[in-house]
């Protein structure tokens, strides 16, 4: 009688089985290990402390598992992990163990984690303060956009007086105006508010104008034999069937928009992200000053998480 294993009985256990020992994923898992140990390597006199680096090592990894096995074990997610741990292995031999990096410039890994840990109120603090500017900024001019978008694209007259000014002013850097708008408007936090606006509002009310001025003919004058009003029309037809690509360009918009708020905050904010970074690079601290690259970073990223499952949710053919 043949005997057969647990993996050959089960052919459904024998492929999950062959997902973990995918070259990209042997590779990932390889480098998380060299990396640990880069971190284990003794004689490190500037370190303080190594455990704020050992949790984001694990959470990294955590996130990584959860995302290569939820996602079907994309080779491609095990790359972008396996170069996260090429960078961070090079930071810590580079700066750490053989000590050829400038230490002040290149601070120590060890202790760039550590400021999660040692001021964790005033980075949730300037974190919330810049989310908070960046709601504001960035859903009104969104809404305010993708409106005006959709009535100034339906409407031929008024598209031909709008669309070349929109066509103008969409490819000026808003940041540029963030000077002058500190100046002007009563507050920092207005003149950061109006700085994401300016440079949301503009390209996407030039994208939703190009967008319903392509739309299927078909549908237009099918429309038009219906009779309908432009609210009509507007709301109950355009917006729903430009929904899809307003959703999806919110991929690009939303890093956009937060690239512009931490630009603004260097202008003289009082709190906020950018403010952060531009605040201790005056005191030439740039220990805080990677670690405050690093949760823009982070943040940067729960956004476009955050809108993947927005799209997910909302958008059945990106399912």
């Amino acid at each position: 009688m043949a005997h057969y294993s647990e993996t050959e009985e089960n052919p459904v256990a024998h492929k999950k089985a062959l997902r973990f020992l995918k070259p990209s994923f042997v590779v990932a898992t390889l480098l998380f290990v060299a990396t640990v140990v880069a971190i284990a390597i003794p004689g490190k006199g500037l370190v303080k402390t190594s455990v704020p680096f050992y949790i984001a090592v694990a959470i990294i990894e955590v996130l990584f598992l959860w995302r290569y096995i939820a996602g079907g074990c994309k080779r491609s997610t095990a790359n972008i992990v396996s170069v996260v741990w090429v960078l961070l292995i090079g930071w810590e031999v580079f700066a750490t163990d053989l000590k050829v990096m400038h230490p002040v410039l290149i601070p120590l890994p060890e202790n760039v984690f550590a400021v999660f840990s040692k001021i964790p109120e005033e980075l949730l603090r300037n974190v919330v303060s810049s989310l908070t500017l960046l709601g504001q900024g960035f859903i009104t001019s969104l809404v305010a956009a993708t409106i005006i978008g959709l009535f100034v694209g339906w409407l031929p007259k008024v598209r031909e007086m709008v669309f070349p000014i929109a066509k103008v002013l969409a490819p000026i850097p808003a940041i540029v105006f963030t000077p002058y708008l500190v100046l002007l408007l009563h507050s920092f936090r207005a003149a950061a508010v109006m700085v994401i606006f300016l440079g949301i509002f503009w390209p996407t009310l030039m994208n939703t104008i190009l967008r319903v001025e392509s739309l299927d003919k078909r549908i237009l004058d099918s429309a038009k034999m219906m009779g309908l009003s432009t609210p009509t029309m507007i709301f109950r037809v355009l917006l729903p069937y430009l929904y899809p690509t307003i959703a999806t360009g919110l991929k690009v918009q939303l890093p956009a928009a937060m690239l512009m708020l931490v630009m603004a905050e260097m202008y003289g904010a009082s709190s906020g992200l950018g403010y952060f970074v531009i605040n201790y690079t005056n005191y030439g601290n740039y220990t805080n000053v990677v670690a405050g690259i690093i949760m823009v970073g982070i943040v940067v990223t729960i956004l476009d998480g955050l809108v993947g499952v927005l799209i997910k949710k909302t958008v059945k053919w990106s399912e």
